[in-house]
């Protein structure tokens, strides 16, 4: 599997401005704080799925919470008191219960964790800002990105768009591993600013699916739409649970060190039930809930993406305010747009070993004596070939890295 998750921010200036200094912090926190942090980027991730829902209605859903929550929250060290506490409340921040401080270097902390080296699983979470090269930066901003969220910064001729936008593509591109991105297609002539945050995430499946049990087979889109997918198939134990209050199938599937992916398989003509439905305490539940069971798992292989325009969605969280004068003393910078860009690729690993079970023979013989064996039933099939959701999380801390609604994908 392979996820990208990138989230560009564009700044333009208006006439006036504002001072507010801000302390350099350290990134060392208690497990108390990263309890609050990780508590809010779920209440956040579901909230912002359901004021997806409004927008995207039944087409494809792809996100990641966490990398709008470490945008966002960047940004808001150069906000002026309102925007900030706007932002802080959009992304379900309680101030009364967690400090501004300790927010950043719960964020801080958090993608340290996350990109630390894993075998069989890579999280890479980048940050950058592309500054205009006239632009006279905070020394104070400046340090905390650098220090809280190991960004990167830039000089950027903005005036010359093809060049920038150029610049701007490379360094992504670099930073999913050479894949080839170019999310940004066009600029404003009154961008001084772009914030980057970059995402990468790709997974080895702890059992991987046999490439040789492939076969082609339908998968029933929206609108009774039928579409041919590449179809993965393997018959083992996994931890599946049926929620009943839900009308939904669970089934957990682990990839290796510590980062999990639910699949989540509303009943026929359920799924808009269950999505309405869903909310953060049913993870918890599930994980109390699961059984390790024998089962024939069918899961196709696929692709999607997603772009959302962030912008309208915070609006509708409560951020309506966009100063942010503590970037910069020329000009008052407020952002203008934020695009949220996604894409996720599921497929069989190649590069990993598997154990297949086979079923046992039929009949059997003792001395003189023929002895019928009669075969066990077969273990049930879950077949995901048709709308379902699916959410990645990291189990070291509880993140959750990605949520999406696969409706319409394609073929990998």
């Amino acid at each position: 599997m392979i996820y990208l998750s990138l989230l560009l921010i564009g700044l333009q200036f208006h006439s006036y401005q504002l001072t507010r200094v801000q302390e350099v912090q350290e990134c060392k926190i208690g497990d108390n704080v990263m309890t609050k942090i990780i508590n809010s980027n779920a209440d956040f991730a579901f909230r912002l799925y359901k004021e997806m829902l409004s927008i995207r209605g039944d087409k494809n859903v792809l996100f990641s919470p966490l990398s709008i929550s470490i945008a966002f929250a960047m940004l808001s060290l150069g906000a002026a008191s309102e925007t900030r506490r706007q932002i802080y409340r959009g992304l379900a921040f309680n101030l009364s219960q967690i400090e501004e401080n300790e927010i950043h270097k719960g964020f801080c902390h958090l993608t340290h964790k996350l990109n630390l080296p894993r075998e069989g699983t890579q999280v890479k979470i980048g940050n950058a800002l592309f500054f205009e090269r006239s632009l006279k930066v905070q020394h104070t901003f400046l340090e905390n990105v650098r220090n809280l969220y190991h960004a990167e910064d830039f000089l950027t001729d903005f005036l010359d768009s093809t060049r920038a936008k150029e610049q701007i593509n490379d360094y992504l591109t670099n930073k999913m591993s050479g894949r080839t991105v170019s999310i940004l297609k066009d600029l404003s002539e009154q961008i001084r600013m772009i914030l980057v945050n970059s995402m990468f995430f790709k997974g080895k499946w702890e059992n991987k699916f046999h490439n040789r049990l492939i076969f082609e087979g339908d998968f029933l889109a929206y609108g009774n739409t039928t579409i041919k997918l590449n179809v993965m198939e393997k018959q083992n134990t996994q931890a599946i649970y049926y929620d009943e209050d839900l009308s939904c199938t669970v089934v957990q599937i682990p990839y290796r060190q510590s980062v999990v992916s639910w699949f989540i398989l509303p009943d026929e003509g359920k799924l808009k039930e269950v999505e309405s439905s869903l909310v953060k305490e049913d993870l918890d539940k599930w994980k109390n809930y699961l059984t390790l069971r024998e089962i024939q798992l069918r899961i196709p292989k696929f692709s999607i993406s997603a772009s959302i325009d962030v912008t309208d969605l915070l609006q509708r969280l409560g951020v309506t305010n966009a100063d942010l004068p503590e970037i910069t003393e020329q000009l008052n910078l407020r952002f203008s747009q934020a695009f949220h860009e996604a894409v996720l690729v599921v497929h069989e690993d190649h590069t990993e070993l598997i154990q297949v079970q086979h079923g046992l023979s039929s009949s059997g013989y003792f001395g003189d004596h023929r002895i019928k064996l009669t075969p066990p039933p077969p273990p049930p099939l879950i077949e995901f070939n048709r709308p379902f959701l699916m959410v990645i999380i990291d189990n070291d801390t509880g993140t959750i890295l990605l949520m999406g609604k696969i409706v319409n994908p394609t073929k990998e």
